[in-house]
């Protein structure tokens, strides 16, 4: 069977085409991915960020028949816009669904953050200003502050993809700041994977992405190391890092 050393049930919304592809990029031999899509808008407006968490449901109800050993939420905006107890909430509800431990991206950009010491971080999102808003209560929530946020201002999630690697690049390059520790790209939608690494290399500071942080607190969950080394420091933690056995995931709340 595929999947023999581990299973990711990967959740993403109905618009979104960069996630999956950069999981299985990631994704080492032994490693299976299944996806399931959550129904929903494509202008993220509140009524369809907390539509999206009804709809969640039905698609973990769909992926649970390959019994993953690990589910990811794979939305940034769906995960923290109604703040920690929101997410929350949707962790044990999904969970409650599957029968397997659940991962947010927006949890995962908390987790990274905080498990390495990052208080105050520079941010790039495709987010319009509320949303924007609501990232940085989210973070606030857990004693971070954005101390400087750029944004695409982009409506439209679908077009959210259509941003390239090198636009990211470089907005990321004019946006970090020297009081910041560490750089966050928001948005599973965006193809941040491509350039992180680089980034860190030309910033000199660790730069997460949204696919990339739900990746790597999914296989820290599933006690694999993916041997990823070209996709950040993030990722290449895991192998400096290896445990014999799942650690439990910790609530982010």
């Amino acid at each position: 069977m595929y999947g023999w050393r581990g299973r990711i049930g990967l959740l993403v919304p109905s618009i979104n085409n960069t996630m999956e592809p950069e999981f299985w990029r990631i994704a080492p031999e032994g490693v299976s991915i299944s996806t399931a899509r959550i129904a929903g808008g494509r202008h993220g407006t509140p009524e369809e960020l907390r539509g999206m968490e009804k709809e969640s449901r039905a698609a973990a109800a769909r992926v649970a028949n390959t019994e993953p050993g690990v589910v990811v939420y794979g939305c940034t905006s769906g995960s923290f816009f109604e703040g920690p107890g929101w997410n929350r909430m949707i962790c044990e509800e999904l969970t409650k669904i599957t029968g397997a431990p659940t991962v947010t991206t927006a949890g995962a950009m908390a987790e990274c953050l905080m498990q390495n010491g990052h208080t105050k971080v520079d941010v790039v999102t495709p987010y319009v200003e509320l949303t924007n808003e609501r990232l940085k209560q989210f973070l606030r929530g857990f004693g971070i502050e954005v101390t400087n946020l750029a944004t695409f201002d982009m409506i439209d999630m679908f077009d959210h993809a259509k941003i390239r690697p090198d636009e990211i690049y470089r907005r990321v390059k004019e946006t970090v700041t020297t009081d910041s520790t560490a750089v966050f790209v928001a948005c599973t939608q965006l193809r941040a994977l491509e350039v992180v690494d680089m980034l860190e290399r030309d910033l000199g500071k660790p730069v997460y992405s949204a696919n990339q942080a739900s990746a790597w607190l999914a296989y820290d969950a599933l006690g694999i190391d993916p041997g990823i080394t070209d996709c950040g420091s993030l990722l290449r933690s895991l192998s400096h890092d290896r445990r014999a056995a799942p650690r439990p995931l910790r609530q982010i709340a």
